[in-house]
């Protein structure tokens, strides 16, 4: 798992690296300039005109030391817009050293015809010290910046992302992401990840065990799904039997997908329970299930319990009924609409999948635009309701009820399509009726909803939610090796 900090208290680093390891500033600002030139230099083609854009503070000293390095390393062609002269301290001496070199600097008035010339754009307005939006007066730049043809390398966080500043505001679109010292938060609320591009982590030489003491804020897990070989013995009532309450008329196809995700993920029964109206559809349109009408209680308990795809309003009472059963369960869409007016009985095991959309009923607030007070809202709902919490979005955050987050990011567009959220239901709750606790059935049903996808995508392009099932069986498989 990779640790996901946030920016004060990296800061503070380089404060104590400074202070406490007697490590210089300037040095420090040497250490990430250069590096960020070599992860620029692996991009670079001969002849690539640089723009460097530059703010007055360490941020844009960062961006000056790249300039040097990529002129001895033979990238001439350059310009520089410097875009204050209060400029800090090590900044200053950087812009001392460049005033030797034959490198144009280039006026706010010329950056327009500068930025359309350009083939690679060094934006180094603001850094991570930013405390709110970029001044109006900028706006204009980084509309330039976004909509040039050119590729943007953001040193530490693309400027106008941080992580107390909501999101909708204007910010710099980044190709590649250099940060100092670890990844920032300000990159992962679910609207400002795309924004950020290609992320890579180098230390400024800050000592290892400084960074080593910053509690992360979240984890990023980056690996793919592992499940625990079954037996040779195992067979269909050792398999997990798990029970499904969801469809309406608008969407019997719900309860086919998640029972198919189901089995595709090893489970050895399942039995769904629909509205008597669409009884006869869901029961030719899933043979390998056994069908019964939402009242019937089963006889004897299901594994686990997945309540809501395609349910429809209005299931709140019998939401109570099925919580009372005290049996380990996934609320999915309409379920969680459900619960949400309900308040939270008492339950065993829960798991919730919401959306951005079903987040928000569940908080009944508006849900935070700053990535920072984005993790502290769902980790407290995840206190609150004693339940883990799967939040969709371009971003996946699992939520322990001890209020620990981890991030998957999948960044894999073709998965935006109907049905794929009751796949993922569907696979979470079959890991869970298999008797795997309720986090390690979110974090490997993620998981394995991803490397589906990743295999859907590279086969088909894009695909609807049948196509995808296909491929989640595969990706079981590949994950108990």
């Amino acid at each position: 798992m990779i640790s996901v900090l946030p920016s004060a208290a990296i800061a503070q680093v380089d404060t104590r690296a400074q202070h406490e390891a007697h490590i210089p500033e300037l040095l420090l600002m040497e250490s990430a300039g250069i590096q960020a030139f070599q992860l620029l230099e692996s991009y670079l083609a001969i002849g690539e005109r640089i723009v460097v854009i530059a703010g007055g503070g360490n941020n844009g000293g960062d961006a000056l030391v790249l300039s040097r390095y990529a002129y001895n390393a033979g990238f001439t062609d350059q310009q520089i817009l410097l875009l204050s002269t209060t400029l800090s301290e090590a900044t200053q001496v950087q812009k001392q050293i460049l005033n030797t070199y034959p490198i144009e600097f280039i006026t706010l008035e010329e950056a327009e015809e500068a930025i359309d010339a350009a083939d690679w754009i060094i934006d180094g307005i603001t850094g991570t010290g930013l405390s709110g939006p970029l001044r109006p007066s900028l706006h204009p730049l980084v509309t330039l910046i976004n909509e040039s043809e050119a590729k943007v390398l953001s040193i530490d966080i693309p400027s106008g992302i941080g992580d107390t500043i909501a999101t909708g505001h204007p910010a710099v679109v980044a190709d590649l992401l250099v940060t100092m010292g670890g990844e920032k938060i300000g990159c992962y609320h679910p609207k400002s990840r795309a924004f950020c591009g290609e992320i890579t982590v180098v230390n400024p030489t800050f000592p290892p065990n400084l960074l080593e003491e910053v509690p992360p804020v979240a984890h990023r897990i980056d690996r793919r799904a592992k499940l625990i070989s079954m037996g040779e013995e195992a067979y269909k009532n050792t398999r997990g039997h798990l029970g499904i309450w969801g469809g309406s008329a608008a969407y019997s196809g719900a309860l086919r997908l998640a029972g198919r995700a189901a089995f595709a993920s090893r489970a050895g029964l399942v039995t769904v329970h629909c509205d008597s109206t669409i009884h006869p559809i869901v029961a030719v349109e899933s043979p390998a299930m056994m069908v019964r009408e939402n009242h019937q209680m089963p006889q004897r308990p299901y594994d686990a319990l997945l309540i809501g795809p395609g349910w429809g309003a209005g299931r709140e009472e019998l939401l109570e009924e099925l919580l009372a059963l005290k049996r380990p369960t996934v609320l999915d869409a309409d379920g969680i609409r459900a619960y949400s007016k309900i308040g939270a009985p008492v339950h065993t095991e829960l798991i919730l999948t919401p959306h951005l959309g079903e987040l928000k009923a569940l908080l009944d607030e508006e849900v935070e635009a700053a990535p920072l007070a984005f993790i502290e809202q769902i980790k407290n709902l995840a206190r609150t309701l004693e339940a883990t919490l799967v939040v969709k979005s371009s971003l996946v955050y699992i939520v322990s009820p001890a209020g620990v987050v981890w991030i998957v990011q999948g960044r894999n567009p073709s998965l935006g399509v109907a049905g794929s959220g009751d796949l993922l239901a569907g696979i979470i709750a079959s890991l869970l009726a298999q008797g795997n606790d309720a986090l390690a059935s979110a974090t490997e049903g993620v998981l394995l909803h991803q490397w589906a996808a990743v295999a859907a995508h590279t086969r088909y392009g894009y695909y609807d939610a049948e196509q995808l099932v296909e491929q989640i069986g595969i990706a079981v498989r590949e994950a108990e090796r």
